[in-house]
């Protein structure tokens, strides 16, 4: 579900899962219901469960948590100076991206960035909530097949990021952090606005560039 393999609206059936997967339906029935509480499902009552359709106000939702997380964990690993060689890892990796990789492909990379930063404060609570927040995102970006329209810069934006953060000065990794992750969800929310187009050959072509982040101010 998280690979897009089911498309937003579709109904998932007892019946027909109970089968394909090889279990009882009570145990089908709590796997649901599990998946609905972390929101990757929804269910209707007296209708069923339901693969989410995401509307802006989800989107917001999501990243109104995901940047106050984000943006505090900026700030504390910062100020902290601590080691996040993981974190490290997975920008030079983007950086190495050539733009022709599958997309499931550079969004495990970029989630992977942003859950080591999190992963990296030693906080189970936050991990926790975080990786939450990351299923209801992936399956978003599942939904949308989003793609960026210059791969080349992915690894650019989250070098500015990283370089925030090392610099140990926590306001200028906070501010990094935050404009990255605004910069996200205006891509985000036009997709999702384009997305009835889909079908249309002038959709993609109608798309403006993606933005690149600036440079955080050196006073900061």
């Amino acid at each position: 579900m998280l690979a897009g393999e089911l498309p937003s609206g579709a109904q998932l059936r007892e019946a027909e899962l109970s089968n394909a997967f090889g279990v009882g339906r009570h145990s089908l029935r709590a796997a649901l219901q599990a998946l609905v509480y972390e929101g990757l499902l929804r269910h209707e009552p007296n209708r069923g469960v339901f693969v989410p359709e995401f509307s802006s106000a989800d989107v917001r939702d999501l990243f109104l948590l995901r940047i106050a997380i984000e943006t505090h964990t900026a700030r504390l690993l910062a100020e902290r100076r601590t080691l996040i060689p993981e974190a490290i890892s997975a920008v030079e990796r983007l950086e190495a991206l050539q733009g022709d990789e599958p997309w499931n492909e550079v969004t495990d990379l970029d989630l992977e960035f942003h859950r080591s930063l999190v992963e990296a404060l030693d906080s189970p609570r936050v991990a926790k909530t975080f990786g939450s927040l990351q299923a209801e995102l992936r399956l978003l970006l599942a939904q949308l097949r989003y793609q960026y329209i210059r791969p080349d810069k992915i690894g650019v934006e989250h070098r500015l990021v990283l370089d925030g953060i090392l610099s140990r000065r926590p306001a200028h990794a906070t501010r990094a952090m935050h404009e990255h992750l605004e910069v996200g969800i205006d891509d985000i929310l036009e997709a999702l606005n384009a997305a009835p187009k889909a079908d249309s050959k002038k959709t993609s072509s109608a798309r403006s560039p993606r933005r690149t982040l600036g440079t955080v101010p050196e006073g900061a």
